[in-house]
């Protein structure tokens, strides 16, 4: 019997794709991802022997192993098929360090898409392992390891709770406190504006805005000063002083890359990034097509090129100019390219199969799925695309020494912008004259305050990490997930608020590790990272220059004092310090007396420093068990409920909440809810399940 080619793959969702493509001549196994890392329980880095690295086989991957090993023996030839970046090359590495001994026809093969042309062109011509690429994501291991097993330690007995650091993920928790600094110290000013209504010989009205007096920018710091501008503009008429045309042309965006589809997903259609991932993998590793073989839609999704082949390219032309016409083609095919050095040379994202047109497959996805892909596939062909011809009119109407001015734009091609939706409004002006006398139609002034900067949500978090070099997109969802499960950060209007506890420890990190909180420090070692895979510098000396000055910090802080968490408040039994303490027995943070163990008052707050009221029992019984019903808070949810006090015998909880309205859709009441599947609350109907209505925000 004829020996088979082994091909190792990391997902086994690619598994069932790729045996199609492949046929009887090969066996599709997985690794479940990584099979090898350091131990979990020791730092696993040889300090004095250059940071040698001590790698284990995973908990639980033994079996994987075993089968796999089993298989390499019966194989002709191993193929490697972990994903097309750096963590994938590494898998590969440990993969052959696992196999050799079994099978020593090992090579390595990358699936860029999983499409049948890629996959059989990609198992023609098998590579060898990158040792460069290898090197990078061990130096990326290492460093990672270093910061989070040498200073979480250190949090964890200067400050107390299971706090953790680490070399990105305390850099981005900085970035929120400091835009929450920059808001509590924000003064909000009073200022007024002017804005009037006019018509002139032509409909349609205009509303056109004061800007201007005397050719000086006009700042109405007050009412007083603003009922004197009305009176004066009063006394003059409005005079249509000039027309200015201009026509602009509106170059389409690149392709998507990771960072810019996590940030449009969740523009879009506010997909958290973890979510957006998840799909877009999906997407990558195979979609079921009706009337077609299963294939994969989408290009690999970790990626920070905006490269498109040139055979990719002449497809997306031929099929603009077929669809919309060859003037919506340039007559020069666009090309992208990223002003700092990319990671790795893959395409960007884009589809694998261009006429797969989102409408057609549909019925083949799931919304998710239908969301992420159109979105790739409308900006891949809007990239390729001419750009729009914008005609920006504006209207400067002089009422004595004020200017008023008024703008509007008119698309006179589309060009890309037919590719896209919802970015194709257009401001429409009269056909007026210049030196015309408008009639006013009223005079809107108004008060306004100056706001403070936005906090930051998912999409300007990775934007502004991006921006600063630091860390990958890739693993983007995985630092916001820690900030969320070390109770650093929680979410308010899916913004990001950085709790006290966050707070303190930045300001410790900052006081302590200058370095490692040092966007310029951290962000070099991203760039050091991208020459080690290039081979322009070894991994060694690159963690050594990290951990030299990490050491020096170290020994700093061994000999300092622990800090007390001060909630600013008095104990009403003592009147001592109120200080915030973590509790190893219920694994929760607390308030206690800092008097302590004179005084032992104790109290529960919220993640903010919030004081949580007391279990109060209500006078209803369980209708379950009959036992009294319990208000209290739940640490999970951050929200107050009501449940039997005979948990967790009973666990019965109230559903009914506070009523919200009436139903537009069966009339009976509306009532706030929590959802277990997305941790979130909503207002829906008390007529559930016969009537599904939901309350949108």
């Amino acid at each position: 019997m004829a020996k088979k080619t082994l091909v190792i793959v990391e997902s086994p969702a690619k598994s069932s794709t790729i045996s199609k493509y492949l046929g009887d001549g090969f066996l599709i196994s997985s690794s479940m991802g990584h099979v090898r890392d350091l131990p979990v329980a020791v730092l696993g880095i040889d300090l004095k022997n250059n940071y040698k690295p001590f790698y284990v086989n995973l908990p639980g991957k033994a079996q994987v192993i075993k089968e796999l090993r089993q298989q390499a023996q019966k194989a002709d030839k191993i193929l490697l098929a972990s994903d097309p970046d750096r963590e994938g090359e590494a898998i590969a590495f440990h993969l052959q360090e696992i196999l050799k001994a079994d099978n020593g026809e090992i090579f390595r093969v990358l699936f860029n898409e999983i499409t049948r042309s890629a996959i059989l062109a990609a198992v023609e011509n098998p590579l060898a392992i990158d040792a460069h690429k290898v090197a990078s994501q061990q130096m990326r291991r290492l460093l990672d390891r270093l910061a989070g097993y040498k200073i979480s330690p250190v949090l964890q007995r200067k400050i107390g709770g299971p706090l953790s650091a680490g070399r990105v993920q305390s850099v981005a928790l900085k970035i929120i406190v400091e835009r929450e600094k920059e808001i509590r110290a924000f003064i909000s000013e009073e200022y007024w504006t002017i804005a009037v209504e006019l018509e002139g010989s032509k409909k349609p009205a205009f509303s056109s805005k004061l800007e201007k007096c005397n050719g000086k920018n006009v700042k109405i710091a007050a009412q007083d000063a603003c009922n004197a501008i009305l009176a004066e503009i009063a006394e003059n008429p409005y005079i249509l002083e000039r027309i200015q045309k201009k026509l602009k042309k509106r170059k389409p965006l690149p392709p998507l890359i990771t960072s810019t589809l996590q940030q449009e997903a969740f523009r879009r259609f506010k997909f958290p990034v973890k979510k957006t991932m998840q799909l877009a993998q999906q997407l990558y590793e195979g979609v079921n097509i009706h009337g077609a073989e299963t294939t994969g839609l989408i290009t690999y999704m970790r990626t920070d090129s905006f490269r498109i082949s040139d055979q990719v390219r002449d497809q997306a032309r031929e099929y603009i100019v077929s669809k919309l016409g060859k003037k919506y083609c340039p007559a020069t095919a666009n090309v992208f390219k990223k002003k700092s050095k990319i990671q790795d040379a893959h395409e960007c994202i884009r589809p694998t199969a261009p006429f797969f047109a989102p409408d057609e497959i549909k019925a083949d996805l799931n919304p998710g799925q239908l969301k992420i892909y159109q979105l790739i596939w409308e900006r891949f062909f809007a990239s390729q695309m001419a750009a729009a011809e914008i005609e920006e009119t504006q209207f400067d109407v002089k009422n004595g020494a004020y200017l008023f001015v008024t703008k509007g734009e008119v698309i006179k091609f589309k060009g890309f912008l037919a590719m896209t939706k919802g970015d194709s409004e257009q401001t429409l002006l009269p056909l007026l004259q210049e030196k015309e006398i408008l009639k006013l139609l009223a005079i809107d002034s108004k008060q306004n305050f100056t706001k403070p900067p936005a906090r930051y949500n998912e999409a300007s978090l990775v934007k502004v990490l991006e921006e600063k070099g630091i860390g990958r997109p890739s693993t983007y969802a995985k630092i916001i997930e820690t900030l969320n499960k070390r109770e650093y950060v929680f979410s308010e209007e899916k913004k990001f608020v950085p709790t006290d506890l966050g707070i303190r420890v930045v300001d410790y990190l900052e006081e302590n590790f200058k370095d490692i909180m040092n966007y310029n420090f951290t962000a070099d070692l991203e760039k050091k990272l991208d020459r080690v895979a290039d081979g322009q510098l070894d991994w060694v000396s690159g963690i050594d220059q990290f951990y030299k000055k990490l050491a020096l910090d170290l020994a700093k802080v061994k000999d300092s004092k622990k800090v007390e968490l001060l909630t600013g408040e008095k104990c009403p039994t003592c009147g001592g310090d109120l200080i915030k303490k973590y509790s190893l027995k219920t694994r929760g943070w607390f308030i206690g007396c800092s008097r302590y163990p004179q005084c032992r008052y104790t109290g529960r707050v919220t993640l903010n420093n919030e004081k949580i009221s007391p279990d109060e029992i209500q006078e209803k019984k369980c209708p379950l068990c009959a036992k009294p019903l319990i208000k209290r808070y739940s640490r999970k949810t951050g929200q107050y409920f009501i449940g039997c006090s005979g948990f967790p015998d009973c666990k019965h909880i109230e559903t009914s909440q506070e009523e919200m309205g009436t139903c537009p859709q069966c009339g009976k009441p509306l009532t706030k809810r929590f959802s277990r599947k997305t941790r979130r609350y909503f207002v829906g109907c008390t007529g559930y399940p016969e009537c599904t209505f939901i309350q949108k925000r």
